[in-house]
């Protein structure tokens, strides 16, 4: 029988029932998920009687079965709409091959996360397929009744003296039975007992029936130590990648405990920061400014002594320069905002983080960018005028990014840029 599967999402607490349950943990399940937050502080937390998630979304092996976790999407919990989000966010920010011929989630979205992915590496196993998939020359050693390569003379005119019908052989056999094909054999094994789709287990065997030369080895991560992609084998990069991933949150030897955290798991803070990068970027480009994320360069404060020394470092997310000069400073928060009077209302210490940023930059144009809810339908534009630092007079504009679509487009813009210009009436009061 395929192996079950527990859907959650972010910060949903789960309960802890004898035995576990579609809904719940075991005792022993509970016990994983606080063990890997031994190795990842802050993934989950011991509750009365319950394990909370936090913010960390995709698969974990809890053992006899894979947890799925979702980013929350909206006011209830979809899972297609989180597989969706997650599958986007996944392509836009780590270039994570997952169906690249289609949009991110398209025809995906109802299937298990785990099945998604497995889909996906069956995609990459398929394009080497078409392409023929590598051969190296390996040295054989054998009795044969013919001629073949080199001859053994010592094997011979010794073992084989008196057998005249046989021939001590020598030879290199071009087979693609190698380290980068048994790799793809070991991750079509390991996630075999895995699939409940009636089409992926089609395609196992197709995939299956086409390695049948290809042996099967028992300890496949031996084969990715010190692993070097010379000009034949690049081509496999893609599928090795989605073999080891599939080896860390499958295999029984990861789950001993070699590795910190069976899994295949992502930091949503982290990833919808690289997902507005990566949007924003092109935003940029096509007004010729230059970007760089997480600007380390400059300091809030002095230390007294002399010289004075720098402290309190500063981090924007995002950093807009036009011709060397600091245009535009934008934080991305993967949070629920607060609308308050038709307006959104970040968080007081949002909002100071980005007047700090503004005062040591000296820039006037701010923005702050969160995922785009359901809840924000009704806001209007928001730009918070911030008190002049110098010579700077900031404005902080809010926006949101619909992560709901393949574009990620802008939100609570007025023309789709970054730093409209509003009228008075869409400036609400400064934060109390």
């Amino acid at each position: 029988m395929p192996h079950a599967a527990l859907t959650a999402f972010e910060h949903q607490p789960l309960p802890i029932v004898p035995g576990g349950d579609a809904r719940s943990l075991s005792e022993a399940e509970a016990e994983q998920l606080l063990w890997v937050a031994e190795s990842l502080p802050g993934f989950c937390a011991r509750g009365y009687q319950s394990v909370k998630l936090s913010e960390h979304c995709g698969l974990l092996n809890l053992g006899g079965r894979v947890l799925e976790i979702l980013p929350k999407v909206g006011e209830r919990s979809d899972a297609a709409a989180g597989r969706g989000v997650l599958l986007r966010l996944l392509r836009y920010a780590l270039d994570f091959p997952v169906h690249r011929q289609s949009e991110a989630g398209q025809g995906a979205r109802p299937a298990p996360l785990l099945e998604v992915f497995i889909s996906a590496f069956f995609e990459e196993v398929l394009g080497l397929l078409r392409s023929g998939l590598l051969r190296r020359y390996v040295e054989h050693e054998d009795d044969l009744l013919a001629v073949r390569g080199g001859i053994r003379l010592q094997r011979q005119f010794t073992t084989l003296a008196n057998r005249t019908d046989l021939v001590a052989c020598r030879f290199d056999e071009l087979t693609p039975d190698n380290r980068w094909n048994r790799l793809l054999k070991a991750g079509l094994h390991a996630v075999r007992p895995w699939i409940r789709s009636l089409a992926l287990q089609r395609t196992w065997f197709e995939l299956s029936a086409a390695l049948e030369e290809v042996s099967l080895i028992s300890h496949p991560r031996m084969l990715l130590e010190g692993l070097r992609y010379d000009r034949q084998a690049v081509r496999y990069r893609p599928a090795i990648l989605w073999v080891e991933r599939i080896l860390n949150l499958l295999s029984p030897d990861f789950r001993a405990g070699s590795r910190p955290a069976p899994g295949l798991l992502f930091d949503m803070n982290l990833l919808f920061e690289r997902a507005v990068e990566q949007r924003m970027a092109t935003w940029a480009d096509a007004r010729g400014w230059t970007l760089s994320n997480q600007d380390d360069s400059r300091f809030l404060a002095e230390r007294p002594g002399t010289p004075p020394r720098p402290a309190y470092r500063l981090r924007p997310d995002l950093v807009f320069r036009e011709r060397g000069r600091v245009v535009a400073i934008a934080d991305s928060k993967w949070k629920r905002p607060e609308v308050r009077h038709g307006f959104v209302f970040p968080a007081q210490p949002d909002v100071y983080q980005l007047h700090a940023y503004a005062s040591v930059f000296g820039c006037d144009q701010l923005a702050l960018i969160y995922p785009w809810q359901d809840h924000l339908a009704q806001a209007l534009e928001t730009v918070f005028k911030l008190p002049t630092t110098g010579a700077t007079a900031p404005r902080l504009s809010v926006m949101a990014i619909d992560i709901g679509y393949d574009l990620l487009p802008l939100k609570l813009t007025s023309s789709g840029g970054l730093w409209p210009n509003p009228s008075p009436s869409l400036v609400p009061p400064l934060l109390q």
